[in-house]
């Protein structure tokens, strides 16, 4: 008994502090995108009913983990770190009712490059992004007019990279 006590005591102090990962580790940071005025282009502006759903390689929609449908200026997406290409449909005014959905698509493609960052033993690796295009696609019904990107570098959620005007 006593040389399980002792097996364990040494089993449980040989772990060495990267063998554990920190809930204060850097994770892959997502895309922050901020919406703003068209005719007050220095002014956020709220876009009622916002949703954002990703868009797969065979253009299938793909629900983005906790999205919900909110009135807000900021909006936050991952990146695809299979890809170097991600595109997402951003709804306003998004219902749906009996199966049906309301609201106006507009689709936003981003290629970017991707950098891998050693985290630590037990975290393993993170990603950060270097943005190349983000761009708009034209249909006949354009909600958001034009697109800034305003830091090409995404190493963290605490900046805006990208300005859309609506």
């Amino acid at each position: 008994m006593k040389k399980c006590f002792l097996l364990l005591i040494l089993i449980i102090c040989s772990c060495e502090k990267d063998d554990v990962c920190s809930e204060n580790a850097p994770t892959t940071p997502r895309l922050v995108i901020e919406f703003y005025d068209i005719t007050a282009p220095e002014k956020t502006k709220i876009v009622p009913g916002l949703k954002a759903f990703g868009i797969d390689e065979t253009n299938e929609i793909v629900e983005i983990i906790n999205e919900t449908v909110l009135n807000r200026t900021v909006l936050t997406v991952p990146l695809d770190i299979n890809n170097t290409q991600t595109q997402f449909k951003l709804y306003e005014r998004y219902d749906l009712k009996d199966a049906v959905v309301d609201g106006n698509p507009d689709i936003i493609t981003i290629t970017y490059d991707i950098e891998k960052v050693y985290i630590s033993k037990a975290c393993g690796y993170s990603n950060n992004f270097e943005i190349q295009t983000f761009s708009i696609s034209e249909d006949s019904n354009l909600w958001m007019d034009n697109s800034e990107i305003i830091l090409n570098q995404i190493t963290n959620e605490n900046d805006i990279h990208v300005k859309i005007f609506h």
